[in-house]
């Protein structure tokens, strides 16, 4: 059947998973080139107070979906990303990892180094409530690499960009905890969807070596893509390098 001129071919759903502390605004770098792909669902932490309100928010928002759908999942979202395809094989059609992990902290009784130490993690809760601001500042500084930081004001545009209040202590507390506790490492050889992993090469929040452990446990079902003096987001710092892989990856872009 020859498709018509008037006719409007339905986009594929796909549903982006902020990190820690972000929401949707994060996204704002690559949403005008992937909503002309997709029919793009922000998937927002406001309002959640504990680690368990985490998978629940990502199960309630694909079940209010219908019909298949992919996800992109960065960095805390790439654990509720990865719990989701599993949970949702037959359903989930894509999957693409930003500075992924499947554990964000160590697990020295698996030999898993891939993360940080628990300790560091604690630490971070602590100092959110002591000193909100110079915490955060901090965080958001080691977001990007070194060689980013030298060329250009990146972190005083994203925070241009986020709502950098938008988070109670509550919500930000609930993450890390979350991040000490989510692992998800035995669901990797399960899951159906076709994945891509972007990580960048400097990446200091999660080590590329967490997205090179995901892919040697997906046994050749993921393609893996790591960006040269990128941190922990490439989607930002390398905006149209990043949309690119996403389009290639689904079949929209520029093969050559």
């Amino acid at each position: 059947m020859l498709i018509g001129e008037d006719t409007v071919l339905e986009k594929q759903k796909l549903v982006m998973l902020p990190g820690w502390s972000m929401d949707s605004s994060v996204w704002k770098p690559v949403t005008p080139v992937l909503s002309e792909c997709f029919q793009l669902d922000f998937c927002e932490w406001h309002g959640i107070n504990s680690m368990e309100g985490y998978t629940k928010r990502v199960w309630k928002l694909i079940e209010k979906e219908k019909g298949k759908l992919s996800l992109l999942g960065w960095s805390l979202g790439s654990l509720l990303a990865i719990d989701a395809a599993c949970k949702y094989k037959d359903r989930v059609e894509k999957l693409i990892l930003v500075s992924g992990t499947s554990r964000f902290t160590r697990d020295k009784e698996t030999g898993y180094l891939c993360g940080w130490p628990k300790s560091t993690v604690k630490k971070m809760k602590k100092s959110v409530r002591v000193d909100r601001e110079k915490t955060m500042n901090s965080f958001y500084s080691s977001l990007f690499s070194s060689k980013e930081l030298k060329s250009k004001e990146y972190v005083a545009l994203l925070k241009a960009d986020i709502n950098t209040n938008a988070a109670s202590f509550m919500e930000l507390e609930a993450g890390l905890d979350y991040l000490l506790a989510a692992d998800v490492r035995e669901h990797l050889g399960s899951i159906r969807a076709d994945t891509l992993i972007i990580h960048g090469e400097m990446d200091t929040i999660c080590p590329k070596e967490a997205s090179l452990y995901i892919a040697q446990r997906m046994k050749g079902k993921a393609v893996l893509h790591i960006m040269e003096g990128a941190g922990h987001v490439s989607f930002y710092s390398s905006s149209d390098d990043f949309s690119k892989l996403i389009l290639k990856f689904i079949g929209q872009g520029d093969n050559k």
